[in-house]
């Protein structure tokens, strides 16, 4: 009988050391690409960022937005841009724009000034659930803020929530510094600077007509034209209960 022996597989050292030295090979001209893509990046957003000081000089808001649009086409997530953006695209009536990449923006890291940027392009454009959602987490960290008090009320007024704006227009009213602190108002095509306190009782006034409580909003929208006497929704709102139970 004839045996037949097979040759025992043995390790070869030298084909690991080849494939070794051949590693560094291969990866050394992508990682050059990198660096020179990445620095090329840098370049593009300093360039930008030089762009958009220079005409914010001038408040050109378009080609600073366009600017901040180049930055964040190389850097999607670049804080700084897209915090930025989100405030001239609110700033110049871009709502939509503005939620848009406050969102991206708060995705990014939760800021107060970013929170705010995206509740009032919500607000502006009637999405007051998601308005209120903002304006209750900046109420959180600040719950003496006048602005976050009003606006807190004044969403949840406008979801149908009377009951629940109600806490926060007595905040309102007995904060010792709504008397003087003032407010910009909208009214139809224009606006008026209005103290904190009117607003909160024109704001009673309507929830109380709601509500059938006729008298005591003659009271509250009263008590609103007494803090401002040119209060021309307050006064429009008086004289129209007037009218209604005859006075």
């Amino acid at each position: 009988m004839i045996r037949i022996t097979l040759p025992i597989p043995y390790p070869r050292p030298w084909a690991k050391k080849i494939e070794i030295m051949r590693a560094p090979l291969i990866t050394i001209p992508l990682l050059l690409t990198l660096l020179i893509s990445c620095d090329h990046s840098k370049k593009i957003i300093e360039h930008e960022w030089r762009v958009y000081a220079a005409v914010m000089e001038h408040d050109d808001m378009v080609s600073a937005m366009v600017s901040l649009n180049r930055i964040l086409a190389v850097e999607k997530y670049n804080q700084a841009a897209l915090d930025t953006l989100a405030r001239l695209y609110l700033n110049t009536g871009a709502n939509s724009a503005a939620a848009k990449v406050a969102f991206r923006a708060l995705n990014v890291k939760q800021t107060d000034a970013t929170t705010a940027i995206a509740a009032k392009a919500n607000k502006n454009l009637g999405n007051f659930e998601l308005a209120l959602e903002h304006f209750n987490k900046l109420l959180l960290k600040d719950p003496g803020k006048l602005e976050w008090l009003y606006e807190v009320a004044y969403a949840n007024i406008n979801l149908g929530k009377l009951n629940d704006a109600l806490p926060y227009i007595e905040k309102l009213i007995n904060h010792p510094g709504s008397e003087k602190a003032v407010m910009q108002e909208f009214i139809n095509e224009g606006s008026q600077l209005l103290p904190y306190r009117a607003v909160a009782y024109n704001m009673l006034g309507y929830i109380q007509t709601r509500a059938g409580q006729d008298q005591a909003a003659i009271k509250s929208y009263e008590a609103a034209i007494r803090l401002f006497p040119e209060y021309y929704l307050a006064g429009n709102n008086l004289k129209v209960l007037r009218e209604k139970s005859g006075q």
